[in-house]
């Protein structure tokens, strides 16, 4: 007992403070001091700031600096509230400019779309336009049935010896189609008329049933036919050497002179041909004329002329 109670108060005071207050304290603290840091809490700052809330401790110790505002995709660079300010009218404007220009574009598709929507109702118009044009010049069935009857009737009413030369100049469908208008005397008064090669094929064209609109249609296509073929032969039918001679004829015997002197160069039988074909007169003019632009091409042309 007496062991215990003199090694108790071996310890001072002081050491018992140290031992049982201020080491546990710094330990707690140090300890506390190492976890907020780990969890990323700022102690000095917050120390400073309660410091600085002291009145009489406040003005020795200053305010904690705030950290900087770091700008979003730029962790480098502070931002300060008029950057960001400034930063966000920015992206305002680009989406309003964005906004705007996306509003031009569908305006200008509704317009395109209400000019594509006109055109098609304006060229719907003009077709009910030609349309109903059409009707009115196209001849109908009836019309057309009509006029082949008054024709046939005209025929039968003519004496058959006169009808019969008319009718042979028309095609044989045509004839077909006007003698089934017809009754079966008139028809038969005409047929013995008419030429008995072209009679006969009316005959037998005539005995075959077809129905009228085919007859008509083959008339028509046989008209057409006949029509076109004419055309033809008179657009590959050239003046004849006659004709060409009676133009030079016609011509001052000086200008006369001064073509053929041209295509003399070119094709001389030609020039033979036109001026063989002239009456003596004229040829005299023309040659007179020939002598006194070219004597010696007109010697050729008389010696030519001559044989």
């Amino acid at each position: 007992m007496a062991d215990s109670s003199m090694e108790g108060s071996s310890y001072s005071a002081l050491e018992r403070f140290l031992i049982w207050f201020v080491i546990p304290f710094v330990f707690t603290a140090v300890l506390l001091g190492v976890l907020l840091s780990i969890f990323d809490y700022d102690i000095k700052s917050n120390v400073q700031r309660a410091l600085h809330n002291i009145p009489i401790v406040g003005s020795i110790v200053p305010a904690p600096q705030e950290k900087p505002v770091v700008a979003d995709g730029d962790p480098a660079t502070p931002a300060s509230s008029d950057q960001v300010a400034k930063a966000k009218d920015d992206e305002i404007a680009r989406l309003n400019a964005k906004v705007t220009e996306l509003e031009a574009a569908l305006q200008q598709s509704d317009a395109t779309a209400a000019s594509k929507d006109q055109s098609l109702k304006d060229a719907e118009a003009k077709q009910a336009e030609l349309e109903e044009k059409l009707k009115d010049h196209t001849q109908t069935q009836e019309e057309y049935d009509n006029q082949v009857t008054q024709l046939a009737g005209i025929y039968a009413n003519m004496s058959p010896s006169k009808a019969a030369p008319i009718m042979q100049n028309l095609t044989t469908k045509e004839m077909v189609l006007v003698f089934n208008k017809m009754k079966s005397d008139a028809r038969s008064a005409i047929l013995e008329k008419m030429d008995p090669k072209i009679a006969a094929e009316a005959s037998i064209m005539m005995k075959d049933v077809v129905p009228v609109r085919d007859q008509e249609i083959a008339a028509l296509q046989e008209r057409l036919a006949v029509n076109s073929s004419t055309t033809a032969a008179t657009k590959t039918q050239g003046v004849s050497k006659t004709d060409l001679g009676q133009t030079f004829a016609n011509m001052t015997p000086k200008s006369a002179a001064n073509v053929l002197l041209e295509m003399y160069t070119a094709s001389p039988d030609k020039v033979i041909s036109i001026l063989s074909s002239m009456d003596n007169a004229s040829r005299s003019k023309v040659m007179s004329s020939l002598a006194d632009a070219s004597k010696e091409t007109a010697a050729a042309i008389a010696a030519k002329l001559a044989q």
